[in-house]
């Protein structure tokens, strides 16, 4: 099967194999990441029809996406914000609004406390997307980065070595008692589990089926159990006029902000993504 030589027939042909699964423009979003990863095959290269060279089988590749398993954990790494991440199933896949979140720190910092040197902790850090591309876009931060699971942090780790950036892993519970070993902060950015157990029927078969549910869900009694730690934590551990950001649950954006307010911040507002869905809360102390 795919014994062709022709890169567009072979595109076609993949395309088509899972598109009984896919939508068709998502089906070749697919294919373009599979062969870019497999084949070192550009757009341009498929659109011109280069000659393949190299021999892959990709029967086993389609079983597992017709399986909805995710194509970036197929090919093991994705994009965000402009740099390549190693994920795997013990981390979430980064998502277009967690850059977001990025782009907010990166331009409230310097709003909230000025051009001196700061530290930044990202609790619950999984692959290390929001901590190594803030170290890589704040050059002056010392960046720190906690997580509860082992695997994850080995993750995280290389993925700080692979985009050459500067920052501290710790395996870190946030719901339990533990010893800060360096404080104050002058930002901290999380993305904790948020999803409600009430909310899985509205949610992807592939994300249910493989991504980590440790990181992804909080039970329906206490949908906010991280963010009161994180609140508690940041109104402790932050400098004064600190900045925190947390991407929230659409649904309860007040009460997540009050959480904040609660824990004596002066300034707390609940910030929209690009779809216009409350996706984030701002807070300075």
């Amino acid at each position: 099967m795919y014994s062709t030589n022709s890169s567009k027939i072979l595109f076609n042909e993949l395309v088509s194999e899972i598109t009984s699964v896919y939508e068709e423009n998502e089906a070749k979003s697919i294919v373009y990441l599979l062969l870019a990863h497999f084949l070192n095959l550009s757009k341009t290269d498929i659109l011109l029809d280069k000659k393949i060279i190299q021999i892959f089988d990709f029967q086993e590749i389609t079983s597992r996406l017709k399986a909805q398993e995710p194509v970036q954990y197929i090919i093991g790494e994705t994009e965000f914000y402009g740099r390549n991440f190693n994920v795997t199933p013990d981390t979430l896949i980064p998502r277009p609004e967690t850059e977001e979140l990025v782009q907010l720190a990166v331009g409230s910092w310097q709003s909230a406390v000025g051009n001196t040197p700061i530290s930044i902790l990202d609790i619950g850090t999984g692959s290390g997307c929001i901590a190594v591309s803030l170290a890589c876009e704040i050059p002056n931060a010392q960046v720190y980065a906690y997580d509860i699971s082992e695997k994850a942090l080995e993750v995280a780790k290389e993925n700080a070595e692979r985009n050459k950036a500067n920052v501290i892993f710790e395996k870190v519970d946030i719901l339990k008692p533990f010893t800060v070993h360096r404080s104050p902060f002058t930002v901290i950015v999380s993305n904790p589990p948020y999803v409600m157990n009430a909310e899985t029927l509205e949610m992807e078969q592939n994300v249910l089926d493989y991504e980590p549910h440790l990181a992804l869900f909080v039970e329906d009694s206490n949908p906010l159990i991280f963010y009161k730690a994180i609140a508690e934590f940041a109104s402790k551990n932050l400098i004064n006029k600190g900045l925190c950001i947390v991407e929230i649950n659409q649904a309860l954006g007040l009460e997540t902000a009050e959480l904040f307010w609660n824990q004596g911040f002066q300034y707390v507002e609940v910030v929209k993504d690009m779809f216009g869905k409350d996706r984030m809360v701002r807070a300075i102390l």
